[in-house]
């Protein structure tokens, strides 16, 4: 989002601390229609957020304020220290969105959608790339229109962590991976998060194996907030997450 010199510029100032801050959000879709109720959240550098909840929770419009996307009715969002409504486009190159809504023309192999992609990042890695392609099975050559649904999904990952972003915001990318992509995926991100500090916001209604993976939670049920904590806080006594996510969204319910 923001060039090596103005994060630079942001760190002496603290603000990657906190690398995310949503505060007080409400969004309506219409003035009969709310969405999300009182978000408040803060994700700091190199922070791993797994944004939990059901169909229609009300995950992707968070999602969508955070990146600027959609406007929010009240309160705030901003990444880098910068209102996410501001949107300028300079502040794109630091930040991957993986979205499960992928669409490429057909007639596209995957080298002609790399080459597209690598345009917009002036940090792009090529020599990531090729890594990534190995490692995530896609070949260079592949039709877009023969790619099954999850080869889609990891071309689209390729593109995303080569342009060697900061900030990762991915909505609902791994419930079309099959068990060994998910695997290969979390375990990516956690060994940027290792190396160079990735932060990453992951919406998923699948909380199972992210134990290993997330270190904060943020648990919306029908739009509003279940839950924000540290993962060992919110596990606490329970097996694991996917338990102590369905605990939770059981007593709201009673």
């Amino acid at each position: 989002m923001c060039g090596l010199g103005g994060l630079a510029a942001l760190q002496r100032k603290g603000y990657t601390q906190k690398m995310v801050i949503v505060k007080d959000l409400n969004y309506h879709a219409a003035p009969s229609r709310p969405i999300l109720n009182d978000i408040s959240f803060h994700l700091p550098q190199a922070g791993f957020l797994a944004v939990l909840g059901e169909n229609g929770a009300g995950k992707t419009s968070l999602l969508d304020i955070v990146m600027g996307f959609r406007l929010p009715t009240s309160g705030s969002a901003s990444v880098f220290g910068e209102d996410s409504s501001a949107d300028p486009w300079q502040r794109r190159v630091d930040i991957a969105y993986l979205s499960e809504k992928f669409d490429l023309p057909g007639d596209w192999d995957a080298e002609e959608f790399l080459e597209f992609n690598r345009v917009f990042y002036p940090n792009y890695d090529l020599a990531d790339e090729r890594a990534l392609m190995k490692e995530l099975d896609v070949g260079y050559k592949e039709r877009v229109g023969n790619l099954s649904t999850g080869e889609m999904q990891r071309l689209q990952i390729v593109g995303a962590l080569a342009a060697n972003p900061k900030l990762v915001v991915a909505d609902e990318v791994t419930a079309v991976l099959d068990i060994r992509g998910r695997h290969r995926f979390l375990g990516l991100l956690r060994e940027r998060q290792k190396s160079s500090r990735l932060t990453t916001i992951l919406a998923t209604n699948i909380p199972e194996g992210l134990d290993g993976f997330a270190d904060h939670v943020l648990l919306i049920n029908k739009g509003k907030q279940a839950a924000f904590s540290k993962l060992s806080e919110f596990v606490n006594d329970h097996a694991n997450l996917a338990e102590a996510v369905l605990e939770s969204l059981q007593g709201d319910d009673a």
